[in-house]
């Protein structure tokens, strides 16, 4: 970590000073009674249905009767969107410098900001450009520099607010073009050398992670009590608190807006959080017309084939569970595996697209079967599906959802899982020795495309 802190060293005034104490609101006090608010979303990853809808509910919070500024934690592109992909984003930025029109706008750098651009330098000053302040811990190689400061304060109604952002070090989320070009730091390490100089004096400090759950927790026992965490990459929805410190992460592809509202409390700062739900279509008629063209100029008419007409929405977890049998079908197992950041949006009502599908279904690949004992399918199933989980303990990050069955210890099952989750097993399934074999010309998005066209 040496050359880590001479790099913080040149950019930061290191303070180490002790965090004031946070109160996290127990009883929560109402909206109304807030000084100031900060508006958080995680993931956002071009969710195109819901961006008119998400700018006009921070609109309408920025032209409220307190300070307010907004938190984007990592991940603001998707490449499997086409139309993103295609216009080089312009939506996306639109959205970004309409936000930053209203209110202070912070970035953390996640590892989709180069799905789009092929340099995260750029992203940088294309974000800059946009009006937004750019935070994180990633390193240009290059350079042997940040990309950007990791830090930075913000004052909301005379509330001082420091924040520290984090990345992942996990290369291979990063798309292969770039990652030659980052210097990435074990997250843990970086927050224990730098969290309490940069965070202590403000009244409220925040850790800004895009680290992922398993990093997190290894930072959470360092920090001072008063520090609020906003944790992202994994797609959760969870809220942990302990130590005096709050832990939050609040969904991914704009289905959640985050409202956090502060106020000054003999014991520091008063955090009350309410998550507003985003549905798709209306919202800002500016953006959701720009949203129009680029769809109009972009979209082939492949991409617009009508896969299926839904009749109905579905949540995350159920929508995934359509996924799920779909692959256990086809590939005539007892049950199936598919992880949780394979998918991306929900299956909505109406008209499902080639364009919808690719949003819900992110990423295609083959399709692996193997045959395990029932003592082994038990021991799986017990790491799956931690959407139900009921403490933090119990997350492991990504995780694999299924459909749950009866297990005889004794017998012998046949599992189905997409490639991905087969060549990292360890993480996703707690297992290293499950032998997996291919399933001749099944692919993940064919065979769950198949299965929604079929009903």
């Amino acid at each position: 970590m040496k050359p880590i802190a001479a790099a913080v060293g040149r950019r930061l005034v290191l303070k180490s000073l002790a965090a004031a104490p946070v109160a996290l609101a127990a009883p929560a006090f109402a909206q109304t009674e807030a000084e100031a608010v900060l508006l958080t979303i995680t993931d956002l990853h071009s969710p195109y249905s819901r961006l008119p809808a998400l700018l006009e509910a921070i609109r309408e919070v920025a032209r409220g009767p307190v300070p307010a500024a907004l938190i984007l934690n990592g991940d603001l592109f998707e490449r499997g969107n086409v139309a993103a992909l295609r216009s080089g984003a312009a939506a996306d930025f639109a959205f970004l410098e309409a936000a930053a029109a209203e209110l202070p706008v912070i970035v953390n750098l996640g590892n989709h900001e180069t799905a789009i651009l092929d340099d995260m330098a750029s992203f940088v000053a294309r974000a800059t450009g946009a009006g937004a302040t750019v935070i994180g811990n990633l390193i240009d190689r290059r350079t042997g520099r940040f990309f950007t400061p990791v830090s930075t304060r913000l004052g909301l109604g005379g509330i001082e607010l420091a924040l520290l952002g984090v990345g992942t070090d996990n290369p291979f989320v990063y798309r292969a073009p770039v990652r030659d070009s980052l210097l990435l730091l074990d997250p843990a390490g970086f927050v224990a050398e730098t969290a309490s100089a940069v965070l202590g004096d403000a009244d409220l400090p925040v850790l800004v992670s895009h680290a992922g759950v398993t990093a997190d927790k290894a930072m959470l026992d360092g920090l001072a009590p008063g520090t609020v965490v906003l944790g992202a990459h994994d797609h959760l929805e969870l809220t942990h608190e302990s130590g005096g410190i709050l832990y939050l992460h609040t969904g991914a592809w704009g289905r959640t807006l985050a409202v956090h509202a502060l106020r000054r409390a003999e014991a520091g700062v008063e955090v009350a959080t309410d998550l507003r739900a985003i549905s798709p279509g209306s919202g800002d008629t500016a953006l959701a017309a720009l949203i129009d063209e680029v769809l109009a100029e972009h979209l082939t008419d492949a991409d617009r084939e009508v896969i299926a007409i839904r009749e109905t929405a579905l949540d995350m977890p159920a929508s995934i569970l359509v996924a799920v049998e779909a692959v256990r079908a086809a590939a005539e197992a007892d049950a199936a595996f598919l992880g949780h950041t394979t998918f991306g949006a929900p299956l909505d009502a109406g008209p499902l697209t080639r364009y919808d599908f690719d949003a819900f279904v992110r990423f295609d690949g083959d399709i692996r079967t193997a045959e395990v004992s029932g003592e082994t399918l038990t021991a799986i199933m017990g790491r799956a599906n931690q959407w139900r989980a009921e403490s933090l303990e119990a997350r492991t990050g990504d995780y694999v959802h299924t459909a749950e069955i009866g297990i005889d210890p004794g017998a012998t099952y046949r599992i189905a899982t997409n490639g991905w989750t087969a060549m990292n097993q360890e993480s996703y399934l707690g297992t290293t020795d499950i032998v997996f074999e291919e399933a001749p010309g099944l692919m993940l998005k064919a065979v769950v495309a198949e299965a929604l066209a079929s009903g």
